[in-house]
């Protein structure tokens, strides 16, 4: 996620909220800039991040990375945006998330949904994966034309 970073010092006054690897994060000040990530490791937030957790009950029916690939769709963040109050610095309602209906399909499902998206995810956001299989796919495609466009049948 952008704008995360690692802490170089506890603080000793404030308050912050634990997360635990698997949880979700979502930034809920100005809730159109899309800000979200799934947990990687345990730490802490600003009160500003909602942290959303699975408890044991919900994990036999969702998994932690299909809500994640689920909030971070432009459908959930034009619902947060839509009920956010304030005007210079808006604010999601933590109560209407909470209310956000979730399509909940099987568990392999899920699977093979997350699987699709993770791919897709990587394509489109990590260099060292991404790029060089867009830029092979390129190539074969420019290659694919050129054979075809530099075949001529013979003339008589």
């Amino acid at each position: 996620m952008r704008g995360k970073t690692d802490s170089i010092y506890t603080p000793e006054t404030g308050t912050c909220i634990k997360y635990e690897t698997g949880d979700v994060l979502i930034g809920n000040i100005n809730p159109y800039l899309k800000k979200i990530w799934l947990a990687t490791s345990t730490g802490g937030a600003s009160q500003d991040v909602l942290v959303i957790r699975l408890n044991d009950c919900n994990l036999t029916c969702i998994t932690p990375k299909y809500l994640y690939h689920t909030l971070a769709s432009d459908d959930f963040f034009a619902y947060q945006t839509q009920h956010s109050r304030g005007g210079k610095m808006p604010r999601g309602d933590k109560v209407a998330i909470m209310r956000y209906p979730i399509s909940i399909p099987p568990l392999e499902v899920q699977h093979e949904i997350v699987a699709i998206l993770d791919r897709f995810d990587a394509l489109v956001n990590d260099l060292s994966h991404g790029l060089p299989a867009e830029i092979t796919a390129r190539r074969k495609q420019y290659e694919y034309y050129r054979d075809r466009l530099l075949t001529f049948k013979e003339a008589e």
